[in-house]
């Protein structure tokens, strides 16, 4: 399968996805945001990608109903806790 090459940008409370070729941007408001374990996660309000999409980019996709946007945090950020 192809893979897509999708930019995620996220901004003050919302998600802006746009997928390469498109002209269209999905928004999604951002719920939520927790961060553990050396691990970002943002909670969606929508979902944002395909049941077969597992990557954007340094983002770790999952969710059935709303999108799981899951990504490591950097190393500065970790060690300035």
């Amino acid at each position: 399968m192809k893979e897509s090459k999708v930019s995620v940008l996220v901004g003050d409370g919302v998600v802006t996805v746009k997928r390469e070729g498109s002209n269209r941007a999905l928004q999604a408001n951002i719920l939520g945001t927790v961060e553990a374990d050396g691990v970002q996660v943002l909670c969606l309000d929508r979902l944002v990608h395909a049941s077969h999409e597992q990557q954007f980019g340094e983002w770790t996709l999952a969710g059935a109903v709303t999108t799981l946007l899951s990504r490591p945090l950097k190393l500065e950020a970790v060690a300035l806790q």
